[in-house]
């Protein structure tokens, strides 16, 4: 008698458990698309909201930026180097949530005209990003990402 009094009360912690981590890639998702958004504005300030306090950004052949100022800067430079950019963000490839932790794998791409010659760039890449939980609210942790293969294109 004692284990059937236990199904409905499993059954709620298992269904509350598959909920909570929809709900938890949900948010990172949009937490995501938020942080996108304000990447491209070149909005350090915005940026900053959506990322924990020490974000590192672990780029191909270049030094990691691993300082809030370094990362600032970076911000920056895009509004300063890029006419215009659009992105267009794929579906996610892969998103799993361990408690306070959570990576996620996705590619973008890129249509970016620079603003010192006009020229445009085709660009697409893959993405690897770690989340973390932060005061009730995921933030991105570490970012790391390469470019496809025959994805720079320059027109």
């Amino acid at each position: 008698m004692k284990y059937i009094m236990l199904i409905p009360i499993l059954t709620f912690v298992c269904c509350q458990t598959k909920n909570s981590l929809e709900q938890d890639k949900q948010e990172i998702e949009e937490m995501r698309r938020l942080l996108t958004e304000e990447s491209i504005k070149g909005n350090a300030d915005g940026f900053f909201e959506f990322v924990t306090n020490n974000i590192i950004f672990i780029r191909p052949n270049e030094k990691d930026l691993d300082t809030k100022e370094d990362m600032r800067k970076y911000i920056l430079s895009l509004k300063e180097n890029l006419l215009s950019i659009n992105v267009e963000r794929h579906p996610i490839n892969e998103i799993e949530v361990f408690g306070n932790l959570a990576y996620v794998r996705y590619i973008n791409s890129y249509d970016i005209t620079m603003r010192a010659d006009s020229s445009l760039y085709k660009i697409s890449r893959k993405f690897l990003d770690i989340w973390e939980k932060d005061q009730g609210k995921w933030k991105m942790h570490r970012h790391m990402w390469g470019d496809l293969p025959q994805t720079i294109n320059k027109e």
